[in-house]
């Protein structure tokens, strides 16, 4: 998912300076520089590119789709570069504090302790109740999450995966939010803000396996690729989301008061902040907040489908471009905005989170017309890469 990032430091005529913590990650060979860091050591990826400074003009500190903003901010501050506040990426990152945050702020949030340990754990869940949520405090995709629908389920192995895909040593237990019936009710939000106004990009549906019940789906009972799936796993997207007018602006009133909340409405130049949002009984509540475009093959393949540039609008950002209209008409303006892109994912049975998946892509004029070129392409193996 990172390919469209290296696609447009290239075509700017800029060379690629990647580091990975994999040394046979997919992009190594396309690098001109690569450097077998982990993009969350922050402390090497700093003294590195000290060092490279000597040997290169660096412009730019970036990431499209994956969690290592934190990184990202503060190697760009290090370097004295356009980014966002290091204090931003960090709250960001570390799901207590966004929540501690927000709370503060007053924006409605499900409630939530941090423990240590499981008898912490066990006393939190019974002030909050059942069903709740225990989760890592710093990853995504699902990873150490577990659904508590019983006492029973929050034990030393659910508590130890927790803290296991965690940096902390903590884990989160919070409400488990309830669904608004009759609507696909997870979405990525993506904004961009410049000199502290923020402006609206895109929203996509994030499908789960109850979701599938809501559609026309171009398979049978017999055939369904998802019946055995935890319902937890993030299993397609469409783009764009489907709502009501109305929704779709109390959304963007939550991400604003949000992003303020988190202090982007002091940060000077243009940053991105995608929000996951869910519709809930109670309204929409964010999940979580991230200063980067998403994952998923959304910032990537769907939304270039429709006809925009966000991973290279979002570049030049990072370069220090000014956005203006033309700018905006650029990058960020859906040329093909009729365009309904689907993407189902293909997930390996008994899987616990979203990592390791394939992705086949669908593009229609309506929901049910991409949803069924997306399905061909999972059956013949047509995959993104």
């Amino acid at each position: 998912m990172q390919r469209a990032a290296a696609d447009a430091v290239q075509a700017r005529g800029l060379k690629l300076i990647l580091t990975d913590g994999n040394p046979n990650c997919i992009l190594a060979p396309r690098a001109d520089v690569f450097l077998p860091v982990d993009t969350f050591d922050i402390a090497q990826n700093k003294v590195r590119a000290a060092e490279l400074v000597r040997a290169f003009d660096i412009c730019a500190v970036f990431t499209a789709a994956a969690d290592c903003h934190e990184t990202v901010a503060e190697v760009a501050r290090a370097l004295n570069l356009p980014g966002i506040d290091p204090a931003i990426a960090h709250a960001c990152r570390y799901k207590y504090q966004t929540r501690k945050i927000l709370t503060e702020a007053g924006i409605p949030q499900p409630r939530y302790a941090i423990v240590r340990n499981l008898a912490e754990a066990k006393s939190a869940l019974a002030d909050i109740g059942l069903p709740a949520a225990l989760k890592a405090t710093d990853n995504s995709a699902s990873k150490g999450f577990t659904r508590l629908d019983q006492a029973s389920d929050l034990n030393e192995k659910s508590f130890a995966y927790a803290l296991a895909n965690g940096t902390t040593g903590l884990a989160i237990i919070e409400e488990l939010l309830i669904p608004l019936p009759g609507e696909i009710a997870e979405q990525s939000v993506e904004t961009v803000w410049y000199d502290g106004k923020m402006r609206w990009l895109n929203w996509v549906d994030r499908l789960f396996r109850k979701d599938f019940s809501l559609l026309t789906v171009p398979w049978t009972p017999q055939s369904d690729p998802y019946s055995a799936m935890s319902w937890a796993i993030e299993l397609a997207h469409f783009n764009p989301a489907d709502h009501t007018a109305g929704l779709r602006l109390d959304v963007e009133a939550l991400v604003r008061r949000a992003g303020e909340a988190m202090g982007m409405g002091t940060e000077r130049g243009g940053h991105i902040l995608k929000a996951d949002i869910m519709l809930t009984t109670r309204g929409p509540m964010i999940l979580e907040l991230t200063p980067r475009l998403s994952g998923g093959w959304d910032s990537s393949f769907s939304t270039p489908q429709r006809g925009a540039d966000f991973v290279g609008g979002a570049l030049g950002l990072a370069i220090g471009e000014k956005l203006d209209e033309a700018y905006w008409q650029r990058y960020f303006h859906y040329k093909h905005s009729e365009r309904v892109v689907a993407v189902l994912a293909r997930v390996e049975a008994g899987a616990r989170d979203c990592i390791g998946r394939d992705f086949a892509p669908g593009t229609g004029t309506d929901r049910a017309s991409a949803l069924r070129q997306a399905y061909e392409s999972l059956q013949v193996g047509k995959f993104l890469n």
